[in-house]
């Protein structure tokens, strides 16, 4: 089956008039999705927060109603939560992901961005914008030619057994903590990750408080866990950084990336003996990508490793294909982080882009 990946953003800053609700032009891709996932880069000073919603346009013409993708601040004191039980005939909201129902594809989109705060304080946006895709989950193993001997130097490796147990009532604790790791090794590799003053609330001794502190910070109350892609890059957006969640063709096009020093965060999911050395399964993981061997395998940071006993032990190598194979079950689904100044590298040609 085919599959068509599109990020369309709009970056820079938003004038949001008259109340506060910011309504994008009606997006046409160029062809049928059936999934988008919105992000937005929003800095929410004390008492402010926002709310994105999408609405799509399906193939038959049907329109469905405003379903809202977050409620969402980086203040502490604000509950931050994706709105579940608001699906109607045409789509369905599944936490950071809106599908079509019963099949249904979708031919343009709309995003809705409502900022909220007292008088004379709201939130600042950057970007907002949103991934949509068709048949990209679960398609054919298809790594490509990657950069052999690329690696990006410098990513920190947190593990999230390391906090296994801790504050369980975000997600269980530690054992639950893949994305909220991942994130926090890319806020620190480009060196804007959380204080010590920032992380002095955590109250057990801990090599890596970044872990728990990016926990907090993204955690989504109605999905109950810190795995939400969009409140991930989100958060990584308050740190200044231009954050969002996209979909890559191959770990061919994911090594252009690393030839230009970014890390990407991947979605992977494999069950036992499919991903060798692995020795865990998963139905939804993350981790971070930092290059390839000179025999062309992935480098990564995998945080849930069976065999870490400490940071160290967090770097991996896994075999190319069978890693394609897990990443592909997600539709290749990434994270992508990087500083403003760091330019992303061009597309490569090719229909549909």
């Amino acid at each position: 089956m085919s599959t068509d990946i599109r990020f369309t953003g709009w970056p820079g800053t938003l004038i949001v008039p008259d109340a506060g609700v910011w309504t994008s032009p009606e997006v046409s891709p160029g062809f049928c999705f059936d999934e988008l996932v919105a992000s937005w880069n929003v800095v929410t000073p004390p008492g402010t927060w926002v709310e994105v919603a999408a609405q799509v346009v399906a193939e038959s013409g049907e329109r469905s109603g405003w379903l809202t993708l977050a409620r969402w601040s980086s203040d502490p004191a604000f509950t931050s939560t994706s709105v579940a039980g608001q699906d109607d005939l045409v789509a369905v909201a599944s936490d950071d992901t809106i599908l079509g129902r019963d099949g249904r594809r979708f031919t343009e989109f709309s995003l809705r961005l409502s900022l909220h705060g007292p008088d004379g304080s709201l939130p600042r946006v950057s970007l907002l914008g949103a991934m949509v895709s068709a048949d990209a989950r679960n398609s054919a193993p298809a790594p490509g030619t990657v950069p052999r001997g690329t690696v990006v130097g410098g990513v920190p490796a947190y593990s999230q057994q390391l906090h296994r147990d801790r504050y369980p009532h975000w997600d269980g604790g530690g054992q639950s903590w893949c994305s909220a790791a991942s994130t926090a090794m890319i806020a620190d590799f480009w060196g804007v990750g959380p204080t010590p003053a920032e992380t002095a609330w955590v109250d057990y001794e801990t090599p890596d408080p970044q872990v728990p502190f990016t926990v907090r910070e993204v955690y989504d109350e109605s999905f109950g866990g810190a795995g939400n892609w969009a409140f991930n890059t989100a958060y990584a957006g308050t740190r200044g950084l231009v954050a969002y969640v996209t979909r890559l063709r191959s770990f061919a096009e994911a090594g252009r990336f690393l030839e230009a020093g970014t890390p990407l965060v991947l979605a992977v999911s494999h069950q036992a003996g499919e991903l060798t050395g692995a020795g865990y399964d998963t139905n939804g993981h993350l981790l971070v990508l930092t290059g390839f061997d000179e025999a062309g395998d992935p480098i990564v940071h995998d945080p849930a490793s069976h065999r870490i006993v400490s940071d160290a032990e967090v770097r991996t190598t896994y075999d190319l294909g069978e890693l394609d194979r897990a990443w592909a079950r997600s539709g290749r689904l990434v994270y992508l982080i990087r500083p403003p100044d760091v330019a992303p590298p061009e597309p490569p040609a090719q229909p549909n882009w």
